[in-house]
């Protein structure tokens, strides 16, 4: 195991996988435990896989380590949908009324998300909540960009379908 390209991978790429899991509703103790436990399977198990899809290999662990917290807790997923912007407008002098207006606004997205396919629950996080690009999703979770493309388009479709039929 080449421990320079892990720890090139782990400099680069931990914080996207851990705020990936805060804004799925892990906590902070829990995420950073998840990310280290991830790289510490992938450092164990990793011999068979390239080095080109390790990123998606560990991705694929944190979702699995996140998924049993969740279920040994008894616990649901719950979103997070722009706490720092709301925060933000909190300090700033903005009105209560848009606050609470942004509150619900907030509330009827991740309501809207949990109605949708997981994979396309990622996606929408990955590119609208961490913003990142369509290649960057594609390391993450290794695909073709052109697939990232395809089911972005498709997720987004499911999600105003969706968001018609809950708030329509």
């Amino acid at each position: 195991m080449n421990s320079q390209f892990l720890l090139k991978i782990y400099n680069e790429q931990a914080k996207m996988i851990y705020f990936y899991l805060k804004k799925n509703g892990c906590s902070h103790e829990d995420a950073e435990d998840i990310v280290q436990e991830s790289y510490m399977k992938y450092i164990a198990y990793s011999s068979g896989v390239p080095s080109d899809k390790a990123l998606s290999y560990i991705f694929t662990i944190s979702m699995n380590e996140f998924k049993k917290m969740l279920k040994k807790k008894g616990k649901e997923q719950v979103f997070s949908i722009d706490d720092h912007h709301f925060w933000n407008n909190f300090t700033n002098d903005q009105d209560i009324e848009s606050m609470v207006l942004n509150n619900e606004m907030n509330q009827e997205i991740a309501l809207t998300l949990e109605h949708i396919k997981e994979v396309y629950r990622q996606l929408l996080l990955l590119k609208y909540e961490l913003e990142l690009s369509y290649k960057e999703i594609s390391l993450l979770l290794g695909m073709k960009v052109e697939t990232v493309r395809t089911y972005l388009f498709r997720a987004r479709k499911e999600f105003q379908e969706t968001w018609r039929n809950l708030h329509g």
